[in-house]
């Protein structure tokens, strides 16, 4: 135990005498942000992949966005490893989460990131190894995909579920989660979509391109739930709140969302132009064949490489502000009258796995 003298900076509130700081437990710092931040990456860039996959139209951006998913996925693996400080803990906490599942949102988390990892290695190989068995591809592209759903939105159901943190305890997070996931990873695929030439790939541009104009309007979308869902009744919530919109990377995370919003609806436009002109002439005769996709003007296809690398960015920023601004409250006062909780808050961090 330990006095807890820290006044909330520049705020009327915090405690101004010495308290006991009964419950000290290791926060989650930026290992656990960027573990976070390539689980929604490989997550909901396997979820597009799936879908692709289901369609059977896109097989030239699938088979490299394979790969790209599998390497998102180690890397989260791999921070989360960095943050608990016991690379076995990579083998023997899957083990303790089967008995853990049914009541914790991070041995759930565990569950799902580890199906992640299996399935979309198992997918990889089928994909870049050109399996003819299309069920097979596409029962893993579904079982990825599914994976990939759960493992991105399963931090925002944990982080609401931590009663110690009032700040988190909104039914926004998993929502926000899941669209700045999709915002995330749509960016990125942008940018997969960008290498190959072909109908395929600009059939996958141009349909990349209207899912990051419409992830970026329910990034904006869940970020207002989010905001407008603080309840202000806990006082430390309102402290965590005036952190969070004072932040330099608030500040930038709406900017960089705000930018890809414009770009992206560029995009979308130009593509929704062409497509009516087009439909305007009529249909061509069956002796000129099929017209080839329309592709996205030279100038925008290139600028929506800024809106993507934009989204990568603000994904992060999303993610990393919201697990700050709660724990700096937290840090704040663990325990305060302001908070009720049935007996102490519950630990940030891991079930005792962090060494």
């Amino acid at each position: 135990m330990g006095l807890f003298t820290s006044p909330s900076p520049e705020t009327s509130f915090g405690i101004q005498a010495p308290i006991i700081q009964i419950n000290q437990y290791p926060l989650w710092g930026t290992y656990v942000a960027l573990a976070l931040y390539f689980t929604e990456i490989a997550g909901m860039l396997m979820a597009i992949v799936g879908l692709m996959e289901i369609r059977g139209t896109f097989t030239s951006f699938t088979r490299r966005a394979s790969v790209i998913t599998f390497l998102a996925a180690i890397l989260a693996l791999a921070f989360f490893d960095m943050d608990l400080g016991r690379p076995a803990a990579a083998i023997s906490s899957p083990i303790e989460a089967l008995a853990n599942f049914g009541h914790s949102w991070m041995a759930r988390g565990i569950i799902f990131v580890g199906g992640l990892l299996l399935f979309s290695f198992l997918y990889m190989i089928v994909s870049v190894f050109n399996m003819r068995s299309r069920p097979i591809k596409v029962i893993l592209a579904v079982l990825g995909m599914l994976s990939g759903i759960f493992s991105t939105t399963y931090s925002g159901f944990e982080l609401a579920a931590t009663t110690g943190v009032p700040f988190w305890n909104n039914g926004g997070i998993p929502a926000l989660y899941l669209a700045d996931g999709i915002f995330a990873a749509a960016g990125l695929a942008y940018l997969i979509a960008l290498v190959g030439k072909g109908d395929e790939n600009v059939r996958a541009r141009v349909t990349i391109t209207k899912l990051l104009f419409y992830s970026t309007i329910a990034e904006f979308a869940t970020w207002f739930l989010f905001l407008a869902s603080v309840n202000f009744i806990y006082v430390f919530d309102e402290v965590a709140y005036n952190y969070l919109v004072t932040q330099a990377t608030f500040a930038l995370d709406m900017t960089l969302t705000a930018l890809t919003l414009i770009i992206s609806g560029v995009g979308t436009m130009s593509v929704s132009g062409i497509s009516f002109m087009v439909g305007k002439q009529g249909t061509p005769s069956k002796a000129v064949g099929q017209m080839p996709p329309m592709d996205l003007p030279t100038a925008v296809k290139y600028v929506m490489i800024v809106a993507a690398i934009f989204a990568l960015i603000s994904g992060f920023l999303t993610r990393a502000d919201i697990l700050f601004a709660g724990q700096y409250a937290y840090g704040l006062a663990p325990m305060t009258p302001f908070q009720f909780v049935s007996n102490q808050p519950v630990p940030i961090g891991s079930f005792g796995w962090r060494g």
